[in-house]
């Protein structure tokens, strides 16, 4: 976290002062069990949680400023010791600080959203541009109102891009974002069926993302998906309204794209890319699983055009791209097995994606399907998982586990299907399911694991002794 001064907060949030003992900080911290040694303490207040109870502890780990929004028993005790900033609202503070941070930067700001990929393509983005470029990016799915201008105050004014990523689950939000960072560049990868308890449609969804367009400064660069119907209506509709020689396209179908992709070959570790970016062909090997990877290559791609890359330097710099824990994450297993590890989010368009690449794989032994439970679905959920059973049950597995609260629907969708296999399918997980899957697996075999993090199917993986797990994000 890059160091500042006092007089900096005061003049980016108006924070009034309530005592000052020192200028100057290290750095901003949240967290007051981690060491907070001459830093800025901001106690946010969340829904379950309120900062301003734990002052004391962050003096004790070493805040020499507290930045507030209320005075309380604590801070009366504190103020001779420390110097308190009141504020408004701590998490506006924060989000103001971000700006702040926004400004001090000469580089470009790249924004990037989307229902499915938005992580995968930060990644994909910072490996492929850092080939030729000094880049900076948010480690992590740290994209809401607190990550993003968190990712902003980590940011060195010297770095050329900054990559952040912009989540969301209510209307509005992106719109926030996008005036935190105020981006150069924006994208929305793909607008899909995430996030189907708040919005209700698919439609509602779009809406949301692309806040992402509209938000934007008019000059930005606007990057589009062809692909993707709701994103294609997003570029159709910012026709009129957006520069036109500000807008980057992409798309597997369409030969006219500015960037223009498609997959040769693949197999469990790597796909093989043929295309032309900015007209010029050319091929590459990326060390990633899955056929839905091509969007994000394809959109990290168009963000290098963005940057000023080189058709070339693109071409060259795409086999850096690598997914990331619990992401498309290949696993190998100490009794031979291998197994696809995908469980860091799910919805019902990324598990019919893995499904579908299931389907393609030709494996020496036998194929084992570990779900679980699919978070957000809202009044659908019932029916998504039972579509969700009768998919996996028609994609050629021997054995199939469960775990999550719509255990029921998903049997049901089994059983359409005519699933006649072995399956093991349960609300909650239990350490003997682990242990069974550990059992079950022996060499040549490949099973695939894929829910919603809040799951944490990780505890299938575990019994099964993988050589090469260790959560990096």
């Amino acid at each position: 976290m890059r160091a500042m001064d006092v007089q900096t907060v005061i003049k980016a949030t108006n924070a009034q002062v309530i005592s000052q003992h020192s200028d100057a900080f290290t750095g901003i911290g949240t967290d007051t069990r981690a060491d907070l040694k001459g830093q800025m303490f901001i106690a946010l207040k969340g829904e379950a949680f309120d900062a301003h109870e734990f002052l004391d502890k962050a003096v004790t780990q070493g805040a020499t400023v507290l930045l507030v929004h209320e005075v309380n028993e604590q801070v009366n005790d504190l103020k001779n010791k420390v110097t308190v900033l009141k504020v408004p609202d701590t998490l506006k503070a924060l989000q103001q600080l971000g700006n702040w941070a926004r400004h001090q930067s000469q580089g470009t700001i790249v924004a990037i959203t989307g229902s499915n990929g938005k992580t995968t393509t930060k990644e994909f983005t910072a490996a492929l541009i850092g080939t030729a470029k000094n880049v900076h990016y948010n480690k992590g799915s740290f994209n809401n109102h607190w990550g993003v201008p968190f990712t902003l105050l980590q940011l060195d004014p010297k770095k050329e891009v900054a990559v952040i990523e912009m989540g969301m689950n209510h209307a509005g939000e992106i719109t926030e974002l996008v005036q935190i960072a105020e981006p150069d560049v924006v994208v929305c990868t793909m607008v899909g069926r995430a996030h189907m308890e708040f919005f209700g449609t698919i439609e509602k969804v779009a809406e949301a993302k692309e806040e992402i367009y509209n938000a934007a400064k008019k000059n930005a660069i606007r990057i589009y998906n062809l692909d993707n119907e709701q994103t294609h209506n997003m570029f159709v509709r910012g026709h009129d309204k957006f520069p036109q020689d500000k807008v980057i396209t992409f798309s597997s179908e369409d030969p006219h794209a500015d960037v223009h992709l498609m997959i040769a070959s693949m197999n469990m570790s790597q796909l093989v890319l043929k295309g032309s970016i900015k007209g010029v062909q050319g091929t590459a090997t990326v060390q990633v699983f899955g056929a839905q990877n091509l969007t994000n290559l394809m959109a990290a791609a168009a963000l290098g055009l963005s940057v000023g890359m080189t058709p070339e330097q693109i071409w060259m710099g795409l086999p850096a791209c690598k997914t990331n824990w619990g992401r498309n994450q290949l696993v190998h297993l100490k009794s031979g097995a291998q197994m696809i590890f995908d469980a860091y989010n799910a919805n019902p368009d990324s598990m019919k994606a893995l499904l579908e690449n299931v389907q393609l794989l030709t494996v020496s032994g036998r194929k084992v399907g570990v779900f679980g439970q699919m978070r957000e679905m809202g009044s659908a959920s019932a029916q998504l998982h039972e579509e969700l059973g009768e998919r996996v049950g028609k994609a050629g597995f021997e054995k199939v586990y469960f775990v999550g609260e719509d255990f029921d629907a998903f049997t049901k969708g089994l059983q359409k299907a005519q699933f006649s296999k072995e399956s093991l399918i349960q609300k909650d997980f239990t350490e003997n399911a682990g242990k069974d899957l550990a059992t079950f697996l022996h060499s040549g075999d490949i099973a695939v694991v894929k829910a919603s993090r809040g799951t944490k199917l990780e505890r299938f993986v575990y019994p099964c002794e993988p050589l090469d797990f260790s959560e990096k994000s």
